[in-house]
């Protein structure tokens, strides 16, 4: 810490103003003393005498032989306008004009001064020319009176020579006050650069500072405020960065975005969550994208908070903001990502609808079959029979798809399986199991495979593998084919179930592998379809890291592609 103020130290202020006012004092003289002696009239005054001389030279060297010829070489040896006027104001010769269209000048100022004896002198408009000028006139010599001429802006061009002295006196003046205050900022800047300086690293968050005496008290007592405020407030602003950090580790690990809108619409922060989910944010509101999240902010500062749902990026994501008033026209926005939410209540909707109804048609099947059985047994044993088979095949399609609606469930719930599977020998397995069924519906059933691993859960794959062969077998007429194979490919394994069965329509084929969408629901549920297996199928295939792709022809038939990737490095499973 310094020393406090010496009683006989001048004050900062007391020294700038005397240097200045020296500074001042001198230029103001400096400048009166030009502007005193460099005056317009005294320029006229000269131009007047030099224009008198001349006009007396041009008056004792005319000879009267071709006074038009003389007077124009006078006037370009001059640069000035040239005229020679007779006792009568008549106008001989003019450098400019035709005498012949000009009026008599007898009662001009200057003529008649000129016709008096003396030097007539006169500042006007030319009513020939049309122009502003200056003219001199001299007493007749052999009856002429001759008389001269320039514009003003001759008379402005000497002015401004005039004015470029004035300007470089007064540079002069201003480098000789420039010299004066550079000495005594030179003298005064030093203390001042050290408490600059000391300023800078308090400003930085060192607050261990050191300083300097000066010639100056202000100076002084300035550098003690430093010091005390350093030391007062070292503690303060550490735990002010300490919270600042928390806040903004808390604020950068949020799963939501958050962005602060000053009054002036100057984003000030986005968190990583925001930047992630908008994109590169405009610290300007006016460009901050979408439109509905800025309107959402004019909206929130009239006093609510403000929700909107938009989409962003591709693929698409549905993003939820809201808009919260803060104080002092602040407003506080919140963006979130709802993609997976909108989605799964979206699924979740159309699984109890379509579920509901897939459900309702057995179970309505099994109440009106149940019904005509009882009126069966009471007025017509015979049909009982029928009735019953109606209530079997309606309960057996009712446990179908509550089966499949289970191993869905188990799918989505359970954790994939890590065990290496000989894909050839579980598809061989499931042809063979459908085999009998084939013959039964007069279809032709084939397999070929060759030797292939992938790594898997058996029962989920032999799954998938029975729902697209049962599915080709579903869809296919009597006398048709069904063929499976098992090619390698790449990395990869593919499994190939086709059919000439009735194919599939274009419009239906981004469709197939959707829950509960048949194609051609009578045919399905009569042989016995949920709707369900091929979005088991999709299941299968995703979860085990592979994709499933399909093929048709409305009339000649399928081909659904099952790729999975290949099981590297593990020895056959010969189970």
């Amino acid at each position: 810490m310094i020393e406090p103020r010496h009683p006989g130290r001048r004050h900062l202020s007391s020294q700038l103003i005397l240097w200045y006012s020296l500074a001042f004092l001198l230029l103001i003289a400096f400048f009166g003393f030009i502007v005193r002696t460099s005056v317009s009239g005294a320029l006229v005054d000269q131009l007047a005498g030099s224009m008198t001389a001349e006009a007396r030279a041009v008056q004792g060297a005319l000879r009267g032989g071709d006074l038009p010829a003389e007077v124009a070489a006078f006037a370009d040896a001059l640069d000035a306008r040239v005229t020679v006027i007779a006792l009568d104001g008549t106008v001989v010769a003019d450098s400019d004009e035709d005498p012949a269209v000009m009026e008599n000048h007898a009662n001009r100022p200057e003529v008649v001064e000129a016709l008096a004896g003396n030097v007539g002198r006169a500042r006007r408009g030319s009513a020939t020319l049309g122009d502003s000028r200056l003219y001199v006139a001299i007493p007749p010599g052999d009856g002429l009176v001759v008389r001269l001429s320039v514009t003003e802006t001759q008379i402005d061009d000497r002015l401004a020579a005039m004015q470029r002295s004035i300007g470089l006196a007064a540079l002069a003046a201003g480098l000789i006050g420039f010299a004066i205050v550079f000495a005594v900022g030179r003298r005064l800047s030093r203390p001042l650069a050290d408490l600059a300086a000391i300023a800078d690293d308090v400003a930085g968050g060192s607050l261990e500072v050191a300083v300097r005496r000066s010639s100056v008290s202000e100076v002084d007592r300035l550098g003690v405020a430093i010091g005390r405020m350093a030391a007062e407030l070292g503690g303060r602003l550490e735990l002010a960065h300490q919270q600042r950090r928390q806040l903004d580790d808390i604020l950068e690990a949020l799963p939501i975005g958050v962005l602060l809108v000053e009054e002036a619409d100057q984003v000030v922060y986005a968190n990583a969550t925001s930047r992630g989910l908008l994109g590169e944010v405009s610290p300007n509101l006016a460009r901050l994208m979408p439109p509905s999240l800025r309107r959402s902010v004019v909206d929130a500062r009239r006093g609510d908070a403000v929700s909107v749902d938009f989409e962003v990026g591709a693929p698409t994501r549905m993003v939820r903001g809201m808009a919260a008033p803060l104080e002092q026209g602040r407003v506080l926005v919140v963006v979130e990502d709802v993609t997976d939410r909108h989605r799964i209540e979206a699924m979740r909707r159309d699984f109890v609808a379509d579920a509901s109804h897939e459900l309702k048609t057995p179970v309505a099947a099994v109440l009106a079959s149940a019904e005509a059985l009882q009126l069966a047994l009471d007025h017509d044993s015979n049909r009982a029979g029928d009735f019953a088979d109606r209530i079997r095949q309606s309960a057996t399609q009712l446990a179908r798809i509550v089966e499949d609606l289970l191993d869905l469930s188990r799918l989505e719930s359970a954790e994939r399986s890590a065990e290496v599977v000989a894909i050839d020998r579980v598809v061989q397995g499931e042809v063979e199991r459908l085999r009998e069924t084939a013959e039964e519906r007069g279809i032709g059933l084939s397999c070929s495979v060759v030797p292939a691993l992938v790594i898997g859960s058996g029962a989920d794959l032999a799954l998938a593998i029975r729902n697209l062969c049962e599915n080709a077998l579903r869809h296919t007429d009597s006398g048709g084919r069904v063929s499976v194979r098992v090619v390698p490919q790449g990395a990869g394994v593919v499994i190939e179930v086709s059919d000439t069965g009735t194919g599939i329509p274009t419009r239906a084929l981004p469709r197939v592998f959707e829950r509960f969408y048949r194609v051609d629901v009578a045919r399905s549920r009569a042989t016995g379809g949920t709707g369900l297996g091929l979005a088991i199928v999709k299941h299968v295939a995703e979860t085990h890291g592979g994709s499933v792709g399909v093929e048709s022809e409305l009339g000649v038939g399928s081909t659904f592609r099952l790729v999975f990737p290949a099981a590297v490095d593990h020895p056959a499973d010969d189970g």
